[in-house]
């Protein structure tokens, strides 16, 4: 993931991009609105309305 100076954030989405499937698993959902009406996703890893709260954008982002 970066952040392309522009204020986007772009996101590497492995299956889509050809990766094979035994690439590490997401730890946690990014974004995720409860305003949406969307439901909160039950697989067991939490949902935030961003990033975790503990990232960090590493230094020369």
């Amino acid at each position: 993931m970066l952040d392309d100076k522009q204020g986007r954030i772009r996101v590497v989405v492995p299956n889509l991009m050809g990766y094979p499937a035994d690439f590490p698993q997401t730890s946690y959902h990014a974004f995720y609105d409860p305003a949406s009406g969307e439901p909160e996703p039950s697989d067991g890893r939490p949902a935030f309305e961003g990033l975790r709260p503990d990232f960090v954008w590493p230094e020369g982002s």
